[in-house]
C-alpha cells in the first residue's frame, strides 16, 4: 500500500521555502521567515512518520529500505551543493575561513554540523551571513532524528503492537525534550560547550515530533473531519501562521525551544484540515505553488549558497536589489536542474542499499573530503606567502623570560611586537592566554577565581606583567562583524578588570597595552579575489567603531592605580591603510600580521620604550 500523494503539502513546502528566502535575503521583511525551517520539520515528521507506521503495520519496514529512500531523497543533492561550495570556497577564501568550512561540510557527511556550529562559532569565525554552509543544521537535524525515531517506533510496536502505545510514548518524548527548553542557557556554554544553542536536537526535535503525533493520530482515529470544520480550521490555522511570520522575531526568549511550538502546532493544523476540500487545500494545490514545493529542497540548499557567496565578495551588510534579482535567478535555475537532473531520477532509481551507501553516499563524500584537505593545504601555502617569511625581520632574542604578558588573541598577536622591542631594549616576555573563562581572573569582591587558580600562580612567578586584550569585545561596546559576540562580554569586566589590575600592581609592575582597531573584513580577500577580477566588487576596508574612547575607559580605569602604566602602541599603525611596505598588517578583521606587529614595534621603539634601562638592569641583574 501507498501512501496517498497531498499536493497541498508541497504547496506548503513551498511556503516555508520562500519564508526562509525572503528572510535570508532581508529579515526586516518578514522578521519571522526563520519559521520556514520549523515548517519543513513538522511536514517532514508529519510524512516520515506515516511511511514507517504503515510500512510497520503491513510488516515490510526494514531498515535497509528506510535509509535507502533516505540517502536518494537528501544525499546526492546535498554533496552536489556541498562540492559547489568547496570549490567556489578553495578558489576565493582566505584560509581560516576555508578551514572552519571545511570542517563544517566534514561533520555534515556525518550528520552532526549543528554541534560543530553550536560549539565553534565566535569572533575568530565567519560571519553568519557569508558562511555557505550554515544553513545545513536542519538537515543534520533530521537525519539525526530518523536515526533515532525509527527506532523508537519499532521497539514500541514490537512491544504492544497497538498504535495507541505509540502515540503515548511519542508524546512522552515530546514532553521531556520541550522542558529542556526551559534548562539555562548557562548549562549549555558551560557544561556541554554549546555557546549557540540555535542548533540544537533536543530543542528541534519537538518540531519534527508535532508532525509525528499528528501521523500517529490520523492512523489511530482515522476520522474524516467535515468540510465545515476544516475550512475554519485551515483558514484560521493560516491566518495565524501569516501573523507569527510577520511578529515572531528570533529575539524572542525560548527560541529554540516552546515558542517555536506555535508556529508548529499551526503547520500540523494546516495538514490536518486540508485532507478535505477547502480554500486553503485550493490554493495550496496550485500547480505554480506545488512546483515550489517540489524544487523546495533544492531551492533551500542554493539559495543560501548565493546570497553568502554576494555577502563574501562585496563585504556588503545588504543585499542590492540588483543582487537579490541575481541571487533569485541563479537560485531557480540550479534547483530546476537539481530537481530534474539529480533529485528525480537518483529518487526513482532501484539501487540497492549496498550500491546507495557506497556510490551515493561513502565515495561522494570521501572524494569532497579529500578534496577539502588538499584545497585547504593549498590555501596554508598561500597564506604563508601572503604573510611572507618572517625570517627578514625576527629577532633573535636568547634572554630568559622575566615578563609575562597576559590576555586573549590580542596578546597573543603581538608576539613580534615583544620580540623586536624585547630584543631592542634587553628583555623578553613569555605569551600566556587565559583562555575564555579566566580574561578577568578575579571576582567582584578582588578575589582570584578557583578555576583561574593556576593561571594566577603562573603569573605571579614573573618579575612584570604585561596585559592586553579585545577590552571592546569583553565590554560590549565595539562587536566585531562576526557570530555571536554577545557570548564574550565579561559581566562588570570594569570594575573586575581593574580589582585585577591593582591586586597584581601590589607586587610587581603592571603595563596595560591599548587595544588595536577593528576593521569590517580581513584586507588579504582582495588579495584572492583579484585573481579573478572580483576585487573591484569588494567594499573598501574602513576602521571599526571609535578605538581611542575604548581604550580610554581602560586608561581611566587604571591610571590612578600604583605601579601601572599605559601603553599605546597601536597609535604607530597607520590610520588610513592596512598595507605597509606591500605588506599586510591585518590578517582577519582585529588581528595584526606577524608583519603588523613587527612593524608596530619597530615605529613604537623609534619613539617610546616600555621598560627603562635602570629596569632592565634590575630586571637581569
Amino acid at each position: 500500500m501507498s501512501i496517498k500523494y497531498r499536493p497541498e503539502i508541497d504547496g506548503l513546502r513551498a511556503i516555508a521555502v520562500i519564508s526562509v528566502i525572503i528572510f535570508h535575503l532581508n529579515e526586516t521583511w518578514l522578521p519571522g521567515g526563520f519559521l520556514g525551517v520549523d515548517i519543513f520539520f513538522v511536514i517532514s515528521g508529519f510524512l516520515i512518520t506515516g511511511i514507517i507506521i504503515t510500512e510497520i503495520e503491513e510488516n515490510r519496514f526494514t531498515f535497509q529500505n528506510f535509509y535507502n529512500r533516505r540517502i536518494k531523497r537528501i544525499y546526492p543533492a546535498f554533496i552536489t551543493v556541498m562540492a559547489l561550495i568547496s570549490f567556489i570556497a578553495s578558489a576565493i577564501f582566505i584560509y581560516n575561513d576555508f578551514n572552519q568550512l571545511r570542517k563544517t561540510i566534514e561533520l555534515a557527511t556525518l550528520f552532526s554540523s549543528n554541534f560543530y556550529l553550536g560549539f565553534t562559532q565566535g569572533y575568530f569565525d565567519l560571519n553568519a551571513n557569508e558562511n555557505p554552509v550554515l544553513h545545513i543544521w536542519s538537515l543534520a537535524v533530521e537525519e539525526q532524528y530518523y536515526l533515532i525515531f525509527p527506532l523508537l517506533l519499532i521497539f514500541s510496536y514490537k512491544k504492544s503492537r497497538k498504535i495507541k502505545n505509540l502515540l503515548y510514548i511519542t508524546l512522552l518524548f515530546f514532553i521531556t525534550l520541550i522542558l529542556t527548553s526551559f534548562i539555562p542557557i548557562n548549562f549549555y556554554k558551560d557544561v556541554l560547550n554549546q555557546p549557540n544553542i540555535y542548533y540544537l536536537s533536543n530543542l528541534r526535535f519537538p518540531e519534527l515530533l508535532i508532525g509525528s503525533l499528528l501521523a500517529i493520530f490520523n492512523k489511530l482515529t482515522n476520522q474524516q473531519i467535515s468540510k465545515s470544520a476544516s475550512n475554519i480550521i485551515a483558514i484560521s490555522s493560516t491566518i495565524l501562521l501569516i501573523f507569527c511570520l510577520f511578529f515572531i522575531h528570533k529575539n524572542m526568549n525560548f527560541i529554540p525551544g516552546i515558542t517555536l511550538i506555535l508556529p508548529c502546532i499551526l503547520s500540523a493544523l494546516i495538514i490536518y484540515s486540508t485532507t478535505k476540500q477547502n480554500l486553503i487545500k485550493s490554493f495550496l494545490s496550485n500547480k505554480a505553488i506545488v512546483f515550489i514545493g517540489k524544487i523546495s529542497y533544492s531551492l533551500y540548499l542554493y539559495h543560501w549558497v548565493f546570497i553568502t557567496f554576494t555577502y563574501y565578495i562585496t563585504g556588503e551588510k545588504v543585499l542590492t536589489n540588483y543582487q537579490i534579482l541575481g541571487i533569485l535567478i541563479v537560485t531557480v535555475i540550479f534547483s530546476i536542474l537539481s530537481y530534474y537532473i539529480i533529485e528525480q531520477p537518483i529518487r526513482k532509481s532501484k539501487l540497492t542499499f549496498k550500491k546507495v551507501f557506497f556510490y551515493l553516499y561513502l565515495i561522494p563524500s570521501a572524494t569532497l573530503i579529500g578534496y577539502n584537505i588538499y584545497a585547504k593545504g593549498k590555501l596554508k601555502q598561500e597564506k604563508e606567502y601572503i604573510e611572507q617569511n618572517t625570517q627578514d625581520f625576527i629577532s633573535m632574542n636568547n634572554l630568559p623570560p622575566k615578563i609575562i604578558t597576559i590576555g586573549d588573541s590580542h596578546a597573543e598577536h603581538l608576539e613580534y611586537f615583544l620580540d623586536y622591542v624585547g630584543q631592542k631594549e634587553g628583555w623578553k616576555s613569555e605569551i600566556l592566554n587565559l583562555g575564555p573563562k579566566c580574561q578577568v581572573m578575579v571576582n567582584d569582591a578582588s578575589h582570584v577565581i578557583p578555576e583561574c587558580q593556576s593561571q594566577w600562580d603562573k603569573v605571579e612567578k614573573y618579575d612584570i606583567v604585561f596585559i592586553s586584550g579585545f577590552y571592546d569585545l569583553r565590554m560590549g561596546g565595539q562587536p566585531v562583524p562576526r557570530f555571536e559576540t554577545d557570548s564574550y562580554i565579561i559581566p562588570n569586566f570594569q570594575s573586575r578588570f581593574k580589582a585585577m589590575v591593582k591586586k597584581l600592581a601590589e607586587s610587581k609592575p603592571v603595563y596595560v597595552f591599548a587595544n588595536n582597531s577593528s576593521i569590517t573584513r580581513s584586507p588579504i580577500r582582495g588579495h584572492l579575489l583579484e585573481k579573478y577580477g572580483l576585487e573591484k566588487y569588494l567594499q573598501p576596508v574602513r576602521r571599526m567603531g571609535n578605538i581611542d574612547t575604548s581604550n580610554e575607559i581602560i586608561h581611566d580605569l587604571i591610571k590612578n592605580i600604583p605601579n601601572v602604566y599605559w601603553i599605546d602602541a597601536q597609535q604607530y599603525l597607520p590610520k588610513d591603510s592596512v598595507i605597509s611596505e606591500g605588506r599586510y598588517l591585518y590578517g582577519d578583521q582585529d588581528h595584526l600580521t606577524n608583519f603588523g606587529s613587527y612593524y608596530m614595534g619597530r615605529e613604537f621603539n623609534k619613539y617610546q620604550r616600555i621598560l627603562s634601562e635602570e629596569q632592565v638592569q634590575n630586571l637581569y641583574k
